[in-house]
């Protein structure tokens, strides 16, 4: 794959994963989990599209400049995801382990996002096969969660 088709490649699951980031206030306990499978689903999707990155860095088929910023905006949107699903008040007594296990995932999320910026700006070959671990890790969390929730 070349480094401009990869680019247009991880530019539009960036771009859908972020607009899909919105949650609205949840009224019922169905809302809070559209709401829930929303955050979960935006988190998946940076995740993948970081993970992404690094693969194609550590195949030397993008430059670290490139994977660079594919991760800092994956792990720049996690931010506003986390913050407005946290913001939504679980309906109910039951739903306040649903948010917490969301906001945890998220968190995990944000956190191999994290190290793989580090990694890849570093230029750490082992920093960003950790990474890779860490991000199919979460990944598979949350596409584990998102099943879940159906």
């Amino acid at each position: 794959m070349t480094a401009p088709r990869a680019f247009r490649l991880l530019g539009a699951v960036l771009a859908a994963s972020v607009l899909s980031g919105c949650v609205s206030p949840a009224f019922d306990r169905g809302a809070f989990h559209q709401n829930a499978a929303a955050a979960i689903d935006s988190g998946l999707g940076e995740t993948r599209t970081a993970r992404l990155a690094v693969v194609a860095l550590l195949e030397h088929k993008v430059t670290g400049a490139f994977a660079d910023v594919v991760i800092t905006d994956s792990e720049g949107a996690l931010g506003p995801i986390q913050a407005s699903f946290g913001d939504v008040d679980p309906p109910t007594r039951p739903d306040d382990t649903l948010r917490d296990d969301v906001l945890s995932l998220l968190g995990d999320a944000e956190n191999a996002l994290a190290h793989a910026r580090i990694a890849a700006r570093r230029g750490d070959e082992s920093g960003l096969r950790d990474a890779q671990v860490a991000l199919q890790k979460v990944g598979d969390s949350l596409e584990h969660a998102k099943e879940q929730l159906g």
